[in-house]
């Protein structure tokens, strides 16, 4: 139903934000830097030809910008840092240089089921990409030191 492709190319899907740890905009070179977002199913109604249309929107995949010219595309919205879960856990970039001032963010694309007055749900074609906001990442350098216990 290409109505309906064209209602879900319109519904005003909100961009992801990106969340960053360590957080305050800053990390350091070859150090995991940890991604996530909060980005959910939603659904939306809408009324199309009279009759009530369903779209249930979710997210189908995240592309993770990372500022430093590499990119990475998962499944998953990540999580924030806990302690003892593996870094396979993550979705994780290690910067190899300093920089300053890494536009980094998360573009999502979302798929739709949809359903009339209704009924049975069933996909809708094609998908809505997102782009997410700019957070600003600096990365630096940090020299190791070693304290002697007192």
């Amino acid at each position: 139903m290409w109505i309906v492709q064209q209602a879900f190319a319109e519904v005003p899907v909100p961009p992801a934000e990106i969340d960053v740890q360590p957080p305050d905009g800053e990390t350091l070179v070859n150090f995991p830097t940890i991604f996530s977002t909060q980005a959910a199913e939603f659904t939306e109604s809408l009324v199309l030809l009279g009759y009530r249309v369903d779209l249930r929107i979710s997210p189908a995949s995240y592309t993770w910008v990372h500022g430093d010219g590499t990119t990475q595309t998962t499944d998953s919205p990540g999580r924030a840092w806990s302690k003892g879960v593996p870094m396979s856990e993550y979705i994780s970039h290690e910067y190899e240089k300093t920089a300053k001032s890494l536009g980094v963010r998360v573009d999502v694309t979302w798929t739709a089921d949809f359903r009339v007055d209704g009924g049975a749900w069933q996909p809708v074609d094609g998908t809505v990409a997102v782009t997410g906001p700019e957070e600003q990442l600096d990365v630096l350098e940090a020299d190791p030191l070693l304290v002697a216990d007192r």
